[in-house]
């Protein structure tokens, strides 16, 4: 059974334990953290392509479309026997090409728009990613202090242990000599006898 000076070196070694277990523990969390943010950054990143690609896409839907329309235009007029040139038949032509363009400048601004947004949120999910990795760092650092202060916690904690039970923190060689010799006895120390 321990003497009760040990209580105090059980209790730092067990707040010792305690620290590092919450100091793993707040890395793995933090290291989690990181990864999910990275991996949000990285499908934003996606999902901003896939938009980008999108809006291609419906871009170049508007254009036949366009084209469609302005070919319907020039088959009734030439069926009609009237002119593109100038006109009524002319301004129709040019109507479309003018709402068609329109209608594509929206579709590239609605895309540009998607485009902000996934580029906010990627900067969002990449300022996580760091503060996760800021907060790993802190904790092993924090760990690392709470665990040290709680060793000299523990150690101060034995030395008044001792020194209540009448053992001294520092040992005198000479009285303790001194002592033994009035005794009639020898006192040892390191190195050698006195």
């Amino acid at each position: 059974m321990c003497g009760p000076a040990a209580l105090p070196i059980a209790a730092a070694a067990l707040s010792v334990g305690a620290g590092a277990m919450k100091t793993i523990s707040a890395v793995q969390q933090a290291n989690v953290q990181a990864k999910v943010a990275d991996a949000n950054a990285n499908y934003e990143r996606d999902a901003a392509q896939q938009d980008q690609e999108n809006a291609r896409q419906a871009a170049l839907k508007q254009y036949r479309e366009i084209a469609r329309v302005k070919g319907q235009q020039q088959v009734a007029a030439a069926a009609n026997g009237v002119s593109l040139d100038f006109g009524t038949a002319a301004d129709a032509v040019s109507d479309t090409d003018l709402l068609g363009r329109e209608d594509v400048a929206n579709i590239y601004r609605q895309g540009d728009n998607a485009l902000r947004g996934h580029d906010i949120n990627i900067a969002n999910y990449e300022t996580q990613a760091n503060a996760a990795r800021s907060a790993k760092t802190n904790a092993l650092i924090s760990g690392a202090f709470d665990m040290g202060s709680s060793v000299l916690q523990g150690a101060t904690q034995y030395n008044s242990a001792k020194s209540s039970m009448g053992f001294s923190p520092k040992m005198d060689w000479g009285s303790m000599a001194i002592d033994a010799a009035k005794a009639g006895k020898k006192a040892y120390s390191l190195m050698g006898g006195y």
